[in-house]
């Protein structure tokens, strides 16, 4: 068994990335849960549009960046429905603008730039915060909530198309070591935690996270609720580890808790292993 503590969690670290990007993923993330919904609630979609865009616009207040710094060819790539709606992709244009604070002069030619990690995941959870919301206004909380989790599987199973791996021969030789040595290098890279972690053996670790950037992104709105689902809902729900090797669960995160239990461990090696209690997972490393 190993034990380990990292202090990363900072507002305050910047790196280089391509404002494009971020922009592109929130197209993409909007347009996937514009299109879900509309085959859930067709005869709302205009209604949803409406509700979301004004979200945006009382944020942006009188705030407006230059339309042609990006280009939109890019930008509209793959997208399905937000180029039907130009006044909400305007809207959420701005939005990414200024919560990333890019330069004034920027254009995309330049591609990469020094921006703020916690900039970079304020304007992607804030736009995540506004996705769920948009439903508790409209349907209220028990039936926005549920709307909302009826598409969470379909944003899944993008995301799994999107990053998939070529399946191991053995299933019970994938360890957890490798990437959690990655997370490790990329957490403190951008300073998104401040975590202690348990290696029990090579199929079984637990993390716990003291400190996180979501849900400081998220803390102004006062809305624990709909912060966790909006963000850490997704790695929560059944079809998460459906098709995985390296499973994981969570018995309370950072939105609603003093601290988030991550477990992770291959269930060919420990099939629906019990997870450490929270007593244990609040007390390791604090000795050391």
């Amino acid at each position: 068994m190993k034990i380990e503590n990292h202090k990363c969690f900072s507002l305050e670290k910047k790196g280089e990335g391509s404002p494009g990007d971020n922009i592109k993923a929130r197209f993409n993330r909007i347009d996937s849960v514009m299109k879900y919904f509309k085959s859930i609630r067709p005869e709302d979609l205009n209604r949803y549009v409406k509700e979301l865009k004004g979200k945006l616009d009382t944020e942006l207040s009188n705030f407006k960046y230059d339309m042609e710094a990006f280009d939109w060819g890019v930008l509209r790539e793959g997208l399905e429905l937000i180029p039907n709606y130009p006044e909400l992709e305007e809207s959420v244009y701005h939005y990414m603008c200024k919560i990333l604070k890019l330069p004034e002069n920027y254009k995309h030619e330049q591609g990469k730039i020094t921006l703020s990690f916690y900039d970079r995941i304020k304007a992607g959870e804030t736009i995540s915060y506004y996705l769920v919301s948009s439903f508790i206004d409209i349907y209220g909380k028990k039936e926005g909530i549920e709307i909302y989790k009826q598409i969470v599987p379909h944003l899944i199973e993008e995301r799994r198309a999107r990053e998939k791996q070529e399946e191991p021969e053995d299933p019970k030789t994938v360890t957890i070591l490798d990437s959690n040595n990655r997370a490790i290098e990329s957490w403190c890279e951008i300073g998104l935690v401040d975590f202690s972690f348990c290696i029990f053996d090579d199929y079984k670790l637990i993390y716990r996270f003291d400190r996180c950037l979501t849900p400081e992104a998220l803390k102004e709105f006062n809305d624990p609720d709909i912060a966790y689902l909006a963000t850490c809902y997704i790695g929560d729900a059944p079809e998460f580890n459906e098709g995985r090797t390296i499973h994981m669960r969570r018995t309370q995160t950072l939105h609603h808790a003093k601290f988030c239990d991550e477990f992770y461990w291959n269930n060919y090696v420990y099939p629906d292993v019990e997870q450490p209690d929270l007593e244990f997972t609040e007390k390791m490393g604090k000795d050391a």
